[in-house]
């Protein structure tokens, strides 16, 4: 495909018909619809359903988009980097964080790296565990910052940066919320607010559980401890979270109890094993390190 093909057909799929994208580019339709056939048959494949006056993408067509957008979104950071070199500005640090150390201890630490090396330009995005490793793999992200660390990647590295306890939040209202603390046999008679089972804190939470799969029956599946706080906040469930999200979610109908038994996490610092950090990067994650030890040590 040439960049004309892929601004086409990146045009169609955007606006869902020949006639949209014919005006997006300021050219005829028959000039996007026979450019669009052409490119079927030289792929041998069908991109498009044609039904009801419309275009309906294909399951190969929304892949080919998939692969695409990445490739743009690499072009948009060598122009973003180009742009820097432009103004002196010659490093970067591209962080991928979970919700939970985004709500307070990755802006602490971006804050202080900033005091130390004010020409840096730092990026920061939020994603999942999957998301932060995939972007790592990629070199997409130099640091991810991820709680419920525990298996990792063989090319990826994880450096512990302290560790937590997973609490149990509830309405106030909530049945549970009149214990001082809760032991499993008391959750297990409760609606459990689930993180998945494929990813770490879901894992946590089904092993916690005695629950080697999905919880059986309908539930609530989130992917932030954030969310799931207000969830049970809200009303429905008990949500097993760490305690950084839940002292961050500030609301006086959230109840938190500990475990009976405590059950500890770990935040990790993940990095690319084939791509050691820039000195950045290391200064990022030791003040990862000083401002999770002071968030749990006030002075």
């Amino acid at each position: 495909m040439n960049l004309r093909q892929i601004e086409v057909f990146r045009a169609v799929m955007q606006a869902g018909s020949i006639s949209g994208a014919a005006a997006t580019l300021h050219v005829s339709q028959p000039a996007v619809s026979r450019l669009i056939r052409y490119l079927e048959v030289k792929l041998r494949v069908a991109l498009f359903d044609r039904t009801g006056g419309r275009l309906h993408p294909t399951p190969e067509a929304r892949a080919l988009l998939r692969e695409i957008n990445s490739a743009y979104r690499g072009i948009d950071r060598v122009r973003a980097y180009a742009e820097q070199l432009h103004h002196g500005v010659a490093d970067t640090l591209r962080i991928a964080t979970n919700l939970s150390p985004a709500l307070e201890l990755v802006p602490r630490a971006v804050a202080g790296l900033k005091q130390l090396m004010p020409r840096l330009h730092i990026s920061v995005e939020i994603g999942t565990h999957a998301q932060i490793t995939e972007q790592l793999l990629a070199g997409e992200c130099d640091i991810g910052v991820a709680a419920f660390v525990r298996a990792q990647h063989p090319a990826v590295t994880a450096e512990p940066i302290g560790e937590g306890d997973v609490l149990c939040a509830m309405a106030a209202t909530h049945p549970l919320a009149r214990h001082k603390s809760l032991t499993m046999a008391q959750l297990r008679q409760h609606d459990v607010i689930s993180f998945g089972s494929e990813t770490p804190h879901g894992k946590v939470v089904g092993q916690l559980l005695g629950r080697a799969a999905r919880p059986i029956g309908p539930t609530v599946d989130v992917r932030y401890a954030y969310v799931a706080c207000s969830i049970a906040a809200s009303g429905w469930g008990v949500a097993l979270v760490d305690d950084l999200s839940a002292s961050r979610f500030g609301s006086s109908g959230l109840v938190l109890r500990p475990l009976a038994r405590a059950v500890r996490y770990e935040a990790c610092a993940m990095g690319s094993a084939e791509r050691p950090l820039s000195a950045a990067g290391r200064t990022m994650v030791s003040l990862l390190k000083t401002h999770w030890q002071q968030a749990r040590h006030p002075v």
